[in-house]
C-alpha cells in the first residue's frame, strides 16, 4: 500500500508541474488616428533577414497577434523583429525587436506594442498600462 501511495504521490507531481506551455504573444495596435493603415512587416531570428509576415492593421482595428513558443534547446535563440510604418511623405517608421527570449524558455510572456502618432508604446502586462518607448524614425 505503501508502495502505491508513493507512485500516485510522484505521478500526480509529475503531470502537475509538466502543464502545457502557453504560447507567448506579440502584439501590435493601431492608435494611430482615422483613417491611418499601419503596414507591419515581421521576421523571425535575425534583423538583417527581409520580413516574412505582412500585414496591413487599420486604426483601432482589434490588433495583429504573433503566437510561439520559445526554443527549448538554445538560450536566447528566439527573436521576433518587426518593422512598423505609416504614411507616404513623409513615411514615419521604426524596426524594432519586438521579443528576445531570455537564458530559460518562458510561458505566456506579453509583448504589446503600440503605434501612436506621437511615438511607441510599450507594455509587459494586461493590467498594467503602456508606457512611450520610442519616437518615430522620419524619412
Amino acid at each position: 500500500m505503501n508502495h502505491f501511495i508513493f507512485v500516485l504521490l510522484v505521478t500526480t507531481i509529475y503531470f502537475g508541474t509538466n502543464e502545457a506551455c502557453k504560447k507567448n504573444q506579440v502584439v501590435i495596435h493601431n492608435e494611430l488616428a482615422p483613417g491611418i493603415v499601419l503596414d507591419i512587416g515581421c521576421r523571425k531570428d535575425s534583423i538583417v533577414h527581409p520580413p516574412t509576415r505582412f500585414y496591413s492593421l487599420k486604426y483601432k482595428d482589434p490588433f495583429y497577434i504573433i503566437e510561439f513558443e520559445d526554443n527549448n534547446q538554445v538560450p536566447h535563440d528566439e527573436k521576433w523583429y518587426c518593422m512598423l510604418s505609416y504614411g507616404t511623405r513623409p513615411k514615419y517608421w521604426y524596426d524594432i525587436e519586438v521579443y528576445r527570449q531570455g537564458y530559460a524558455p518562458r510561458c505566456g510572456q506579453l509583448r504589446s506594442w503600440i503605434a501612436r502618432t506621437d511615438g511607441i508604446w510599450f507594455t509587459r502586462r494586461y493590467d498594467s498600462p503602456p508606457g512611450h518607448v520610442l519616437d518615430w524614425m522620419i524619412q
